[in-house]
């Protein structure tokens, strides 16, 4: 537990986090205002709770190796970026508990993701891209990228990954939605959702205890079982963070990556003539995309010096990977997007402890879908002017709405 500061926190700004997005659903002008003026800035939190937002690229690294930020604000008082369903509640997460306890968990995990599980990945992700390219290519064009490929994609690998039925994919893309939403009035949804998850994540166990299989589930299961790795809400837990991890902020660098090519349609046309330049892709829109500012909230544990400014013992932290991604410090030219950068040292997966386990993954279902994409449709073009393309509110993600194409 650490000390309270709520009572001595100085009036929060006018400035409510989620930052208000500007060109193309991100923040880059208040970000990189921000990195000048107030790197070590307070905000205010959708439950009304102010923060500092760190957004300079040094200052971000930090904090995400630093042990004096935890995790834990399971305690009374703790800050909070939502009022009600606060994912930081649960007490059997993963992503809520710091080392050593932290690792306990990420042991459990790591064989989940571990690199070395990519040719089982390949082909399975090959199939399922290929599968959604088929049907968009039948029904021609105009399609919707976003309806029929960006969003679909994600939930239907990790829902193979985890042998849930196909007429169930669904209800796990409207689950996560409804838990990465802000608004207020979506408080007595997102407890709703949550109820309805763990009872089918539940329901799911105990089929298959009762006929076991050779999949991820079956693995975690023993490790519960016949281990004594994790307790019984933490093996729920751990399934849960398996289907939720990775599937919105996925969707959404995939739409936007392919948004972002076709707007640059001179990388674009690069990519498609040289197919080798997909990985430096890959990590470009990871670097220039990120949907969202991209890291949990963290309290200070002690008081803080970063180079932006000082944290006292107490205060909320959130870190913004999206404005470290375009620190004009670390990379050159910042703002423009280019298949080719190098080095390419972007924080969109985190760092230290809590570094994203479903990075080999998600680079796998984004190389795959980008060169299919490519491939398949070397002719392909926005459907609408750049400007006229909406993005979500009311979310920690601004996802896009659509994203119309032709061919």
């Amino acid at each position: 537990m650490v000390d309270q500061a709520a009572a001595d926190v100085e009036p929060a700004p006018a400035f409510p986090l989620p930052l208000e997005p500007d060109g193309f659903g991100s923040s880059p002008r208040e970000h990189e205002r921000r990195r000048g003026q107030c790197p070590v800035g307070l905000v205010t939190m959708p439950s009304g709770d102010p923060a500092h937002l760190v957004v300079r690229y040094d200052d971000v690294a930090q904090l995400l190796r630093d042990r004096r930020v935890s995790r834990n604000l399971r305690y009374p008082g703790a800050p909070r970026m939502v009022r009600e369903a606060d994912p930081s509640d649960n007490p059997h997460a993963l992503v809520n508990h710091d080392p050593p306890e932290h690792t306990r968990f990420r042991q459990v995990i790591q064989g989940v993701f571990s690199p070395s599980q990519q040719p089982a990945w390949t082909p399975m992700v090959r199939r399922i891209v290929g599968e959604l390219l088929d049907r968009i290519e039948a029904q021609g064009p105009p399609a919707d990228l976003v309806r029929d490929f960006a969003t679909v994609l994600p939930i239907r690998v990790v829902c193979e990954m985890m042998d849930v039925p196909a007429e169930d994919h669904q209800r796990f893309a409207n689950w996560t939605g409804v838990f990465f939403a802000v608004d207020p009035a979506t408080d007595e949804a997102r407890l709703a959702a949550g109820h309805e998850f763990l009872a089918y994540l539940v329901a799911m166990i105990e089929q298959r205890r009762a006929e076991p299989r050779d999949g991820v589930v079956d693995l975690l299961i023993r490790a519960r079982d016949a281990d004594d790795r994790l307790s019984e809400p933490e093996l729920i837990q751990m399934i849960a963070a398996l289907f939720i991890g990775g599937q919105e902020n996925m969707a959404s660098f995939l739409a936007r990556g392919v948004f972002t090519l076709l707007r640059h349609r001179d990388q674009f046309d690069a990519l498609r003539e040289d197919p080798a330049l997909v990985d430096g892709a890959v990590e470009e829109i990871l670097r220039f995309d990120i949907p969202s500012e991209g890291a949990f909230l963290r309290v200070a544990t002690e008081d803080l010096e970063l180079g932006g400014g000082a944290i006292p013992k107490g205060r909320a932290v959130q870190v913004s990977l999206a404005s470290a991604n375009r620190d004009e410090s670390h990379f050159a030219d910042p703002h423009r997007f280019d298949i080719r950068r190098e080095p390419n040292a972007h924080l969109s997966f985190g760092l230290g402890a809590h570094f994203c386990p479903g990075a080999p993954l998600a680079r796998l279902e984004l190389r795959t879908a980008i060169s299919m994409v490519a491939e398949r449709f070397p002719k392909l073009e926005l459907g609408i002017a750049p400007q006229e393309a909406r993005f979500a509110e009311g979310s920690l993600i601004h996802p896009l709405l659509t994203l119309p194409v032709t061919w």
